[in-house]
């Protein structure tokens, strides 16, 4: 049994790591295996749009004008939103796992949750990106970089009309909150809180999200973890009371 026991903490790092890399690939795949209904995504892009103008937050076109001023700045962004999602928060996971154990758990659950619920809501409520809603929105990525990640008849890299609830801003956010909690030097902590803000501008700029976007990514993220949080307080309780 202490064989056996030594060597599932060997491997532990492995399953832990691999699981959760295993379910943003998942993530990615059945994202874009959803069927594609343009119509109904760009007229749920419009609802959106006529939404942010009654909360008064349709800043979208305004952000992004300003920064076109800026055009290496806004290729830099580009390159940022292509390449950071999934790698930040894969080095995210590795750091959290050696650094907090319980920490590593409780981010995991919330996160797998989380990211099911915004699948659903991909499915069920398909929404254009601002740059594919006829909205005066440009898309740098394909303007400056070069890169077309998806349109109509072009969905090259993922399902270009899962742009409500962004899980760009929901994981960011939530992974700036883990980076605050568990990092032990201020730098970091600094990095915690500047992430989050880094990715909603670069959203919005590139062109593919709305700020309702990232607000719902923030809604569905502390679902995923306040829907979770029970289930390790039943598993502690066994524990606990063996204690006593």
């Amino acid at each position: 049994m202490s064989r056996a026991r030594r060597l599932l903490l060997r491997v532990d790092p492995f399953l832990q790591i691999g699981l959760v890399i295993a379910l943003a690939e998942a993530y990615r795949l059945l994202r874009r295996l959803l069927p594609t209904d343009w119509p109904q995504a760009i007229a749920n892009a419009q609802h959106v749009e006529r939404l942010e103008r009654v909360c008064h937050i349709a800043w979208e076109q305004g952000i992004q004008d300003w920064f076109l001023q800026f055009p290496h700045l806004v290729r830099g962004m580009n390159w940022f939103y292509l390449s950071s999602h999934f790698v930040v928060t894969g080095a995210f996971f590795i750091w959290l796992y050696w650094r907090n154990r319980e920490g590593f758990s409780i981010f995991r659950d919330g996160f797998l949750l989380a990211t099911a619920i915004a699948l659903v809501i991909h499915w069920r409520y398909p929404t254009a990106p601002p740059r594919l809603a006829n909205m005066n929105v440009k898309d740098t990525i394909d303007l400056y970089s070069g890169v077309n990640i998806g349109g109509p008849h072009h969905e090259r890299f993922a399902n270009p009309v899962a742009a409500v609830p962004s899980l760009h801003a929901g994981w960011a956010l939530a992974l700036g909150i883990g980076i605050v909690v568990y990092a032990r030097n201020h730098f970091a902590r600094a990095v915690g809180v500047l992430y989050p803000a880094a990715v909603l501008l670069t959203i919005v700029v590139t062109g593919n999200h709305f700020i309702f976007d990232a607000i719902a990514g923030a809604l569905v993220m502390a679902v995923g973890f306040a829907a979770t949080a029970p289930f390790r307080v039943a598993a502690r309780e066994p524990v606990y009371a063996r204690s006593q």
